[in-house]
């Protein structure tokens, strides 16, 4: 059992530094990763009756972001419980239908049977959830339904090399030693993985769309355009901090339930994103 303990322990620092070396050369190529990134971005992309899912406890609020933090996060964004020295950002997820927002929302375990469709595994969740009509328009967005959009990013990532020390880490744990993305396809590849979870579940260290999702952030973009990895359809997550002083926005379709409902979040609402709905309705904060 110790010398289980300390072969975790080592592979968790292995993967610690794995990540640091290639934060630090990121963020030394950051202005040309931010021309790569915006250059390739979609502008004025509108979107009319999405949907959005929410576990129950936030249906008062379908716009918060309070729920994307929790945990390990989602595809694009980290959430609270993955390495303290990771930063985090929030997101809010929707998707062109109500079918593939049932399924990214429920059908994201698969079946160990291996007999259940995912659209199955979804319907068979016993979660609560609720599912509200969205619309709005993002000013820029990235789009990952082709390997194309990545070809300038990975003109600069494609230089990173990893120290000798970490080649040699990787060596005495008897793994395959790391190795730089090339292309964009292979890139494309690890940004749309089925498994994205591994890397903050086990190895407490962002997966590749994460370390994405948050360089996309960073640079200003307001979202991100990728097909559901169960449904081949469209889904958005989108970065509802960025909408400051710009003209993007995501509304409810209909009425609100309440009053004190967020219905809207733009340049000017943007911050309740980041509030329960039981701050707000405690607050004089304007909703609308």
């Amino acid at each position: 059992m110790r010398e289980a303990k300390q072969r975790t322990q080592d592979l968790l620092d292995y993967q610690w530094a794995h990540y640091s070396e290639l934060a630090y050369q990121r963020n030394q190529k950051l202005e040309s990763i931010k021309k790569a990134l915006i250059g390739a971005a979609v502008a004025d992309f509108k979107f009319e009756n999405w949907q959005r899912g929410v576990k129950y406890k936030y249906s008062l609020h379908p716009l918060g972001t309070v729920g994307s933090l929790t945990n390990i996060g989602g595809r694009f964004n980290t959430g609270v419980e993955v390495n303290s020295n990771v930063p985090t950002h929030s997101a809010i997820y929707i998707a062109i239908d109500k079918d593939t927002a049932i399924q990214e929302t429920l059908g994201q375990v698969p079946d160990p049977t291996g007999q259940l469709t995912p659209q199955e595994v979804a319907l068979t969740n016993p979660n609560s959830e609720t599912f509200v009509a969205v619309s709005g328009y993002l000013e820029k967005v990235f789009d990952l339904r082709t390997h194309k959009s990545l070809n300038g990013l990975v003109s600069v990532i494609k230089h990173f090399e990893f120290s000798q020390a970490v080649l040699a880490r990787a060596k005495a744990l008897k793994i395959d030693a790391p190795r730089v993305i090339q292309t964009s396809k292979e890139l494309l590849g690890t940004l749309l993985d089925s498994n994205w979870r591994d890397w903050p579940e086990n190895l407490d260290v962002p997966s590749n769309s994460q370390v994405f999702g948050h360089l996309l952030y960073i640079v200003g973009l307001e979202g991100v355009l990728y097909p559901s990895k169960l449904t081949g359809k469209d889904c958005l997550a989108i970065f509802p901090h960025n909408f400051e002083k710009g003209s993007s926005y995501i509304e409810i379709v209909g009425d609100v339930p309440h009053p004190k409902v967020p219905r809207r979040v733009d340049e000017r609402t943007w911050p309740i994103c980041d509030f329960n709905f039981e701050d707000l309705a405690d607050s004089n904060a304007i909703l609308q």
